[in-house]
């Protein structure tokens, strides 16, 4: 994995956990229960269901809507090379 897909995959995170941050204070405003109980599993749905839906939307719609995330496209992991045949230890494992 390359540094930019490290740092991809970390803003994409980071950018659903924002956006639900911020959906936790417009709904303070309108409901009034423990602030920090409304904070905690305000912020955790809105990430979630923010993330789900677009995550869902550049699948399915268009890779467009991965700007919504913070980034236009997920990041590439690269498959790790085959470990070459040692006769010693006998077959590899299926």
């Amino acid at each position: 994995m390359t540094l930019y897909d490290l740092l991809c995959s970390w803003w994409r995170t980071a950018v659903p956990v924002i956006v639900g941050w911020l959906g936790t204070l417009l709904a303070g405003i309108y409901v009034d229960i423990d602030e920090q109980a409304l904070a905690g599993g305000l912020t955790a749905a809105f990430a979630v269901v923010y993330y789900g839906l677009f995550r869902l939307l550049e699948t399915k719609a268009s890779p467009a809507f991965g700007w919504f995330l913070g980034l236009a496209r997920p990041p590439a992991y690269p498959t790790p090379p085959a470990k070459p045949h040692n006769p010693i230890y006998g077959p590899p494992p299926v």
